[in-house]
């Protein structure tokens, strides 16, 4: 591996072969691991499943949050905890050195994890009733939060062009028309893995601007960049962004930090942000996570190093499963992703060919992929496949699936 490879605002320098290492997942609860019959974790008897869905990785966090961790259990009194002093700072360097984004600190705000902060925007700033646009296919979650808390799901449905998706900004028009008061960005998006550009968000932006949309933008994704686009934080546009828009981040899915969750929130916007502060603390969403505000500090101090590893080794990945499905995955595009470790697979065809793709792969592969209808309208046919695993899991899942193709 060259230094070519790393990210420009990166180092490499930890052993990469420590990704290489399998763990044994399943006596920790893990919900992607987990031998329990769902439509998410299928048993298959007599056969190992392979489990590529559900978006954690299956590789150990860096080291220096291990030992700080370690150091907190030992320590053996886990009462309240207050967050670093330099907390906002730490948090604000992050972003400024790997993305460019300046972000003033009192515009921050601490949060237990991403999706319960969305529907504490919503119900902070939004009415029953009230149309939340979401751009499907993407993140299931989003269907829920919006529906359970009582708005009114408007879908406005990407493109696709030429193996990638493009924004449908006259739909989008009609979506805002339609009583809409928020939209739900998500920025890398999920499952696509598609990095918006600034020319995107900006004429996204100048949509809800002109019918007073505010701007959830959900960035959990933006820290594994894979190729040269990078990261455009929404409220990084313009004023007019900014005020406009909550900015939702969190370190669980850059360093595989899920089970120890902590977020930040940055609402620019002095009138809004202190709305927002009573509502989470109303329902006591504030008080920090002993063990994940450590992991964030920790994470966000040192892991550049790490993450750009990560990186080349997802990377490398991606590329693999391209080389494999040109060659032995007949019936199956893999949409190459600019963020994240989630490559979303065009299986259409065949779909309509073995009547239900993420089944056939369960059952005469024993491999669980994530089944693109989950992701709403415009998923139907694709499969998602979850890489930030071992090479060799990678390797292996793949000849499976490769088999099981063979034999029709």
């Amino acid at each position: 591996m060259t230094q070519s490879r790393a990210p420009a605002t990166g180092r490499l320098g930890v052993d990469e072969s420590n990704f290489d290492v399998v763990h044994d997942r399943s006596q920790f609860g893990s919900a992607k691991w987990a031998n329990q019959w769902d439509e998410f974790s299928p048993r298959v008897e007599g056969y190992g499943l392979v489990s590529l869905w559900t978006a954690d990785m299956d590789f150990r966090a860096p080291e220096p949050v291990i030992a700080r961790l370690r150091e907190a259990v030992d320590h053996g009194i886990y009462g309240y905890t207050k967050r670093d002093p330099r907390h906002y700072e730490i948090v604000r360097s992050w972003f400024q050195r790997r993305h460019g984004w300046s972000v003033d600190i009192e515009t921050l705000l601490p949060a237990p994890a991403i999706m319960p902060s969305v529907a504490a925007i919503l119900r902070t700033f939004t009415q029953p009733g009230d149309g939340v646009i979401v751009q499907a296919p993407v993140y299931s979650p989003y269907f829920q939060v919006v529906r359970a808390n009582g708005r009114r799901l408007l879908i406005n449905r990407l493109r696709l062009a030429d193996g990638a998706y493009e924004l449908d900004l006259e739909d989008f028009e009609r979506q805002a028309a339609n009583g809409a008061r928020a939209f739900l960005l998500c920025n890398p998006h999920n499952p696509a893995g598609k990095a918006w550009t600034r020319e995107e968000l900006t004429k996204l932006d100048a949509i809800c601007e002109r019918y007073g949309i505010l701007v959830i933008s959900d960035e959990i994704h933006c820290d594994i960049r894979l190729n040269d686009r990078p990261h455009i934080v929404f409220s990084s546009i313009g004023d007019a962004a900014a005020a406009k828009s909550f900015i939702c981040t969190a370190p669980t899915k850059t360093f595989n930090l899920a089970g120890v969750p902590a977020a930040t929130l940055s609402a620019a916007d002095p009138e809004r942000r202190e709305q927002l502060f009573q509502a989470m603390q109303a329902s006591f969403m504030l008080n920090a996570n002993y063990f994940g505000r450590l992991a964030l500090e920790v994470a966000y101090s040192s892991g550049d190093q790490w993450l750009d590893s990560l990186t080349c080794y997802v990377r490398d990945n991606v590329d693999l499963v391209s080389r494999v499905a040109a060659s032995d995955l007949p019936g199956i595009t893999p949409m190459r992703p600019d963020a994240s470790y989630l490559i979303w697979l065009d299986a259409r065809e065949l779909d309509a060919k073995v009547e239900g793709v993420h089944r056939f792969f369960v059952e005469r592969a024993g491999v669980n992929l994530y089944d693109g209808r989950v992701y709403g309208p415009g998923g139907e046919g694709f499969i998602r496949l979850n890489v930030g695993c071992p090479r060799s899991v990678l390797e292996g899942a793949l000849a499976r699936m490769a088999s099981a193709l063979a034999s029709l």
